[in-house]
């Protein structure tokens, strides 16, 4: 086995082990966010057994205040984001969720990788929320160690991002370093009372896009 090959297969065993383990009582796994440390990345539980109901609790609330800025618009509940930590991230070997802890405890943002392709060495900052208070630039901390994270310890060459062209969060990400690669139109759909957003490139509209990014650090 090559060594970049080696590093994925290493990377994807971290992973699985991470996430089956978060939540288990006695002392809990984090990433560092500076040095000396700022903050904690703590992987978020997602066995039914171990959800921590004040995990739940933010990313409901959070994810209802924000919720323009995704591509799924809903009223997000408790049991809803229960039932998509345990069955949609939970199994998923090409994501992975954080909480990110201040040094007392508190919760104050969340952030994740998703859309992992093992065998490209590529994945995706996603789901990048700060819903608490939190230190001037704390937060572009916490996103490079995380995407630092990604290349060192999964053996992800490539890292990139995508967000909403409305969303604010688009300066944020150019400031952090991500260039945009390209765009592709929204097409708004109504489904179910949730407005849905999904990618048409045969739109020619002066509505929102969605802006795919890669990482330059």
């Amino acid at each position: 086995m090559n060594p970049a090959a080696s590093a994925r297969t290493t990377g994807r065993e971290l992973l699985r082990s991470l996430k089956a383990t978060a939540g288990l009582p006695g002392p809990t796994t984090c990433l560092l966010v500076g040095l000396p440390p700022s903050a904690l990345l703590r992987v978020v539980a997602t066995r039914p057994d171990r959800i921590n109901p004040r995990d739940v609790r933010d990313l409901t609330a959070w994810r209802n205040r924000f919720v323009s800025s995704f591509l799924t618009e809903f009223t997000a509940t408790e049991a809803r984001t229960e039932k998509w930590l345990t069955e949609i991230v939970g199994p998923a070997e090409t994501k992975i969720l954080f909480m990110v802890d201040a040094l007392d405890g508190s919760t104050f943002a969340y952030m994740g990788l998703a859309f992992i392709d093992w065998e490209q060495s590529y994945g995706e900052a996603d789901a990048i929320v700060r819903g608490g208070a939190a230190l001037p630039g704390v937060m572009s901390l916490a996103l490079r160690s995380l995407l630092l994270w990604a290349q060192t310890s999964l053996g992800l060459d490539r890292l990139g991002v995508r967000v909403r062209s409305d969303n604010p969060a688009l300066a944020f990400y150019q400031k952090l370093g991500f260039r945009e690669t390209h765009r592709v139109p929204l097409r708004r759909t109504e489904q179910n009372g949730e407005t849905i957003y999904a990618e048409d490139s045969s739109l020619e509209s002066a509505g929102p896009a969605l802006v795919h990014m890669v990482w330059n650090d």
